[in-house]
């Protein structure tokens, strides 16, 4: 049952789309004063805020508009920046209208959010409305670019679907969660390479993923034919000498490489201030793993039925990743933390690994057919559904591979959750359906966005805590705390 959910108020009129009435018009009347190419430019501007501040006032609630009035508030600043030679300090004050329009857009935002009575009320300020802005202005981003299935395709996920519905009626995967899930060896054939970014030293290790997709599940040939994908890739950061305790961290989706994952785990810190060994993974289909152009293309934006093949197999590299760990220094300690897709496959290992020392999902995404739905664009969510596709059925169908229906075997005081109340990118219900489903542990709240996670200073007393409590933050010389 979902939790109850409120809302601050219902706007018939929302006063703040004068900001891009204003600011649009604004564009417009300076910039076709200027020729004809400050003129297009302005336009290009001009006519997205105008467009956005018309959906406000009239057509409110649709998250597009305020995720498009944020990408719009920031091209706009760039085109203002682009433009100075021209408009002199006309210039300036479009760059200030820019600002106000993307304080707007995560204004209106947080205001029309509806969220679970549970979750703590974020403040409507600048400081959080900067932040769910820039939630939205990647949203965007993420929705303008995506694939848009449509015919055969779509009629390829309905076939499959329903294929993978009488699989589980039959009770092929479903009657028992568990043991559809295969206990991964140790691997053999592994290679670890030096490398040095963002002025830290570790080692690539890579090794034969070894997962094989359920035969009997449709798109299992699909998944096995991505030959990148079938070579497992981690950062390794190792002290000489004796044993130290292991931290795995779990990227999130769009990541996976290094100009986001160090910084993201601030994996000097981990490595040389608290004196542990850190492995960073790549989760299937993203950094050197990926089959497109950008990295995880395909593992949430692909055929729905490999949702369960990708989420299978992530589990499977990371199982097989901590296996190899215990071989090389058996009895130490091995901690899992993970960011919001982290966070999700995190909550699986949970569910397997019940040796574990911690396990700290972080602005975890726990329902991902809840998330596609949340958003995506309400025109083409209508044409799914037409075609007989639906949030519920996948729900369901990928219960195998959901941390919301497998059992945590890592005892409860060594669970943490910390999410955020004004996430745009993962509906806060998801991290709460998580702590009530793990027996409500530890769990801290932050009033930021899913994007502000890498800039919350109070979320390091609560992770390093963990760490500290469960023996995984050691000295320099190598003695337990």
């Amino acid at each position: 049952m979902s939790e109850p959910r409120r809302m601050r108020d219902q706007p018939r009129w929302q006063a703040a789309a004068l900001i891009p009435l204003v600011v649009g018009l604004a564009w417009l009347i300076f910039g076709w004063s200027h020729g004809l190419v400050v003129a297009v430019l302005a336009t290009l501007a001009g006519v997205p805020l105008l467009g956005c501040a018309t959906a406000i006032a009239f057509w409110p609630g649709d998250r597009q508009i305020t995720q498009y009035l944020a990408v719009g508030a920031v091209a706009s600043i760039f085109l203002a920046v682009v433009l100075w030679p021209w408009l002199g300090l006309v210039s300036l004050g479009l760059i200030v209208g820019g600002s106000v329009c993307f304080l707007a857009a995560g204004w209106v935002a947080t205001r029309e959010s509806v969220r679970p009575r549970a979750v703590p009320e974020p403040p409507l300020s600048l400081g959080v409305c900067r932040k769910v802005a820039t939630d939205e202005a990647l949203l965007g981003m993420f929705v303008a670019g995506a694939r848009i299935p449509r015919g055969a395709v779509v009629k390829r996920d309905f076939d499959e679907l329903s294929a993978l519905h009488d699989l589980a009626e039959s009770g092929h995967w479903s009657a028992d969660r568990r043991s559809w899930h295969r206990t991964p060896a140790p691997p053999r054939d592994v290679r670890l390479t030096p490398s040095k970014a963002q002025g830290c030293r570790f080692d690539w290790l890579h090794f034969d993923s070894g997962f094989e997709a359920d035969t009997a599940l449709p798109g299992a040939a699909r998944w096995q034919a991505h030959r990148p994908n079938q070579r497992m890739a981690a950062r390794i950061f190792r002290h000489e000498g004796e044993p130290r305790p292991w931290l795995i961290c779990i990227h999130g989706y769009r990541m996976g490489i290094n100009e986001l994952d160090l910084s993201l785990f601030r994996a000097k810190r981990l490595h040389l201030k608290f004196g542990m060994n850190v492995a960073m993974p790549i989760l299937p289909l993203h950094g050197a793993r990926r089959i497109a152009r950008v990295t995880g293309g395909h593992f949430l934006d692909g055929p729905m039925a490999d949702l369960v093949h990708a989420q299978a197999q992530g589990l499977w590299d990371l199982r097989r990743l901590k296996a190899w760990i215990g071989a090389e220094q058996p009895d130490q300690p091995i901690g899992a933390l993970g960011y919001s897709l982290g966070g999700y496959h995190a909550a699986l290992l949970a569910a397997f690994e019940a040796d574990l020392a911690c396990v700290i999902a972080g602005i975890p995404l726990t329902d991902i057919p809840a998330a596609l739905w949340a958003h995506m664009p309400t025109l083409h969510l209508r044409y799914l559904e037409a075609q007989g596709l639906s949030q519920a059925q996948l729900s369901a169908l990928m219960a195998p591979v959901s941390p919301l229906h497998l059992t945590p075997v890592v005892p409860y005081e060594r669970r943490y959750i910390f999410a955020a109340t004004a996430d745009r990118l993962v509906d806060p219900e998801q991290p709460l359906r998580l702590w009530r489903h793990w027996g409500e542990p530890a769990m801290h709240w932050y009033h930021g966005s899913h994007l502000s996670v890498r800039r919350e200073a109070e979320l390091l007393p609560f992770v390093e805590d963990a760490l500290d409590r469960h023996g995984l933050i050691v000295t320099r010389s190598g003695a337990a705390r």
